[in-house]
């Protein structure tokens, strides 16, 4: 079979390929139905073989940037992040082998990204799910919460909005360049407009799936080591019972209510008054005109009031130059002003 043969079956094969994968990417059906599950097999199967032609016709050169491309083989850069795409739908298989294959094809996109200056991304690490030590200092969890890192989040934050707009832009630039070609020509710079859209689309699909895949890779780890009793799981923390207090007036009421409630704990005024005081919620007794002296004192408010007033009535009869001042401003106030005239409300 001749190369240009070779590359005919290749094209055919990927355009067959990405239309299953675009067909399973828009399906409504059960993803775990025998009938979804057969297309991933065979979209994967199809892929693969892309990819064995791809590498036998040794089409890239890592010392190339995109631009120096031929347009027919851009749409092959896809060909990894397709079957990271793929064998993440796959189900009935082990989940832990099923995360590491799907983070190797993503890095090794986001890695062919990166050398053909697609992107200028930093390419994460494989997390694998076997053979990495969990017992170094590092894998412990911290005893003490650790306060969060508010920039870092903010910048998490910035960056996840930023590529999900970017991703937005470009679905839409997809939508419209799939609309201009026309299936009796073929326009190579709209076709290369198309691709170059898909990849830089593909790129932020990798990068949010990596996430995804890293983070599951530690919850599998987690249950893995509480099924085989390496960890123990977290005892749950029941909160702290709300108990009510019966306040009773004195220590006679006390012992009665303690006995009708032996469960609840029971005050007299005088204790609850001395806890509160200890918690910091009441000043002590004795100090200022507080509710307690009052109780303590029932007589001394009574004291107080006879007191002023014969503060008053002296000096009413000393004739107190302050309190005939404020007595006569008081009269000839009265005497301008109509008792009621400043209230107008309901008066129409």
């Amino acid at each position: 079979m001749s190369s240009e043969t070779s590359e005919l079956n290749l094209s055919e094969l990927f355009d067959r390929a990405l239309a299953l994968h675009d067909d399973l990417e828009n399906s409504t059906d059960d993803t775990a139905s025998q009938v979804y599950q057969k297309k991933v097999q065979k979209g994967i199967l199809m892929l693969e073989d892309a990819t064995r032609l791809v590498s036998l016709l040794d089409l890239f050169s890592r010392n190339e940037c995109y631009k120096e491309i031929e347009t027919d083989h851009l749409k092959y850069f896809l060909l990894p992040v397709l079957l990271g795409d793929l064998n993440a739908r796959l189900t009935g298989v082990e989940r832990g082998d099923a995360v590491e294959t799907c983070q190797i094809y993503y890095i090794d996109f986001l890695q062919r990204m990166v050398d053909y200056e697609f992107t200028e991304l930093k390419v994460p690490k494989l997390k694998k799910m076997k053979g990495e030590p969990t017992t170094g200092e590092e894998d412990k969890p911290s005893t003490q919460p650790r306060m969060p890192d508010l920039n870092k989040m903010n910048k998490e934050r910035e960056e996840k909005m930023k590529r999900f707009r970017e991703k937005k832009e470009l679905e839409a630039e997809i939508s419209t360049l799939k609309g201009l070609r026309n299936p009796g020509t073929r326009d190579e710079d709209l076709e290369r407009k198309l691709y170059i859209s898909m990849i830089k689309r593909f790129v932020h699909v990798a990068v949010e799936e990596l996430q995804s895949l890293q983070m599951e890779v530690d919850i599998l780890k987690h249950m893995s080591a509480i099924r085989s009793g390496q960890t123990l799981p977290e005892p749950e923390v029941k909160p702290r019972p709300f108990r009510p207090i019966i306040i009773t007036k004195d220590k006679l009421q006390k012992e009665v209510y303690g006995m009708g409630y032996p469960s609840l704990p029971v005050l007299s005024v005088d204790e609850f008054y001395d806890q509160r005081v200890k918690e910091g919620w009441f000043p002590p007794a004795g100090h200022g005109s507080s509710l307690q002296d009052k109780a303590m004192d029932p007589e001394a408010a009574d004291r107080l009031e006879d007191e002023r007033q014969r503060e008053e009535d002296d000096k009413v009869d000393r004739d107190d130059e302050q309190l005939l001042q404020k007595n006569r401003g008081f009269d000839e106030w009265k005497d301008d002003h109509r008792r009621g005239e400043g209230n107008r409300k309901n008066m129409g």
